[in-house]
């Protein structure tokens, strides 16, 4: 789920940043699966370590490890990074 739901998120943003899509489409197809996220994880720190999990399991690599792993402890302890400063509930 992690893995879909970030890939869904990324994708819509890179779409608006390309105006493909408008800041409102965004909204709903960033939010998309904001409900089954939340049912199936407790935190941001779930979500970040299935994320990894996922992403290992699409393609594994070593640095695709290094790579992943290095992302999730920026994500974690940069207070700007989305995972400190969005609410998760």
């Amino acid at each position: 789920m992690a893995w879909d739901a970030v890939r869904l998120a990324n994708l819509s943003r890179w779409a608006v940043q390309l105006g493909y899509i408008d800041r409102a489409e965004f909204t709903g197809f960033a939010g998309g699966l904001e409900s089954q996220v939340r049912a199936a994880y407790a935190d941001w720190s779930q979500v970040s370590a299935a994320y990894i999990a996922g992403g290992l399991i699409w393609q594994y690599a070593d640095a695709r490890e290094e790579h992943l792993l290095r992302t999730n402890r920026l994500l974690l302890s940069d207070a700007r990074s989305p995972w400190r400063s969005v609410p998760f509930a």
